[in-house]
């Protein structure tokens, strides 16, 4: 049998030692790993299959992708909890050491945050304790699907795959075409597309100069957006949880306006990003010879994804 390239079979080995760390300890860092790599390997090898024409091997895939599109939802809810706790205590800590000038957290503020912290902790464990049942009920055939993959997946690939640039830029260019005005209305949405591009540019940032450009453009519209994202959901949930939520002084009013500074800055890091990773990457696609790149020679989880202060 045709080996798997070392790239795939390492991110699929990564993939299978996940998810069983989740299976015992779901800690934060490992259901955030688990979570993007999942949809990282999803869109990797979607595009792989689209290069090839391998029945067999399309067929493991989408066996493998339906059962990992579950294990998404229930690393759900521990994310989000995480997420959430992270930016309190991230609020407390800056609010804490805010200088003389700027107000401090009001005592009700504190107040309300200890209460919504305590309840996000209960989530969190209750998240677990469901993970930790799906994992026990499907995590066999999780993992026999993806040896099944991996087996399938060796004699379709390339021997040297091509950079993933141009095809990241096309899903990129169609994109921004489609939503060409972001405002707080379609920035969620155009978030979470985002995130095809960007894990399709990571394939090749190694090798790529095009890729690593594009990568590091499509990083930061991801980051600035998910953190807009973070506050809109935390003050939305806050707001259900917490009675007189109406108070000025009280956590909600806070969310809400970090919120707003969060839009702010989001909306203008993804036009300033936009702009740039087209230009640049038209010129410098223009520019190179027209050969194909390897992908990177391993898996790199060492970036963003190992952040535990980002939780995308």
């Amino acid at each position: 049998m045709v080996p798997l390239l070392p790239e795939w079979r390492q991110r699929l080995e990564a993939w299978r030692a996940l998810l069983e760390q989740c299976a015992r300890k779901p800690s934060r860092k490992s259901v955030h790993v688990l979570r993007a790599l999942t949809v990282r390997l999803r869109v990797g090898l979607e595009y792989s299959m689209a290069q090839v024409a391998n029945p067999a091997a399309a067929r493991a895939f989408q066996r493998w992708s339906k059962d990992a599109k579950k294990l998404r939802k229930a690393l759900e809810p521990v994310r989000n909890a995480d997420v959430f706790l992270f930016r309190l205590d991230s609020l407390r800590e800056t609010q804490g050491a805010a200088p003389e000038s700027e107000r401090p957290l009001s005592p009700l503020c504190a107040r309300q945050i200890a209460k919504f912290e305590d309840r996000l902790m209960r989530k969190r464990m209750a998240g677990i304790d469901k993970l930790k049942v799906f994992i026990g009920a499907h995590g066999k055939r999780l993992h026999r699907l993806s040896k099944e993959m991996e087996a399938a997946l060796a004699p379709a690939m390339p021997a040297q795959a091509p950079s993933t640039a141009q095809a990241a830029l096309d899903i990129f260019a169609r994109l921004t075409s489609e939503l060409p005005s972001l405002n707080v209305a379609n920035l969620h949405e155009y978030r979470k597309c985002i995130k095809q591009p960007l894990y399709l540019a990571e394939l090749s940032a190694a090798t790529d100069p095009v890729a690593e450009r594009l990568t590091a453009a499509f990083r930061k519209i991801q980051n600035a957006a998910g953190e807009w994202h973070d506050w809109q959901a935390l003050a939305l949930e806050a707001g259900h949880v917490l009675r007189s939520h109406g108070k000025r002084d009280g956590l909600v009013p806070l969310l809400q306006a970090l919120e707003q500074q969060a839009l702010h800055r989001a909306l203008g890091q993804c036009r300033r990003s936009t702009a740039r990773s087209i230009k640049n990457a038209g010129e410098i696609l223009l520019s190179l010879p027209k050969k194909p790149v390897a992908a990177e020679p391993g898996l790199q989880l060492d970036n963003d994804d190992m952040d535990a202060q980002i939780c995308r």
